[in-house]
């Protein structure tokens, strides 16, 4: 699991913000462009973004996938309160699971949190009676999605 505690950064300066947050809305731009959007050369761009990425505050870059289009239709999220014993199972499970999207271990009643997707209501139910091995479950399904995707900035001080 990859860690979401990275290391302290050097205080981002209002180009690296401004870079930071053209990356988050399209990550193709080329530096060529990005450069025109803050007034520096391309390859001052290049290294300043090769910073962020070496200090780990640019993580990756992902295509955005239709979850329908591969055929899961339905999206959803369980709440698990897992059995005693069952943590690293459960993991193996979800990591191997492509109905499984996310898995996050967090607190209050339940002990995880899975985002997930199905084809239908029998793959929806067949996966629920799997999870169901692992510990209680609680299945709330997507009606529409409000925010998605939120440009990320720093929280004031």
């Amino acid at each position: 699991m990859p860690d979401r505690h990275p290391p302290a950064h050097d205080p981002l300066d209002e180009i690296n913000l401004h870079l930071l947050r053209e990356l988050q809305r399209d990550a193709r731009q080329s530096f060529a462009d990005l450069a025109r959007q803050v007034g520096l050369t391309a390859p001052a761009v290049a290294e300043r973004v090769r910073r962020m990425e070496a200090s780990g505050l640019i993580q990756g870059y992902r295509a955005e996938v239709n979850h329908a289009a591969l055929g899961l239709r339905l999206n959803g999220f369980v709440r698990l309160r897992i059995l005693p014993g069952r943590d690293q199972a459960l993991v193996r499970f979800a990591a191997n699971r492509p109905e499984v999207l996310e898995c996050h271990q967090v607190t209050g009643d339940e002990s995880y949190l899975l985002r997930i997707g199905a084809r239908d209501v029998h793959h929806l139910d067949r996966l629920l009676t799997q999870l169901a091995e692992y510990g209680a479950t609680h299945c709330v399904m997507l009606l529409s999605t409000q925010v998605e995707h939120r440009v990320l900035e720093p929280l004031p001080a």
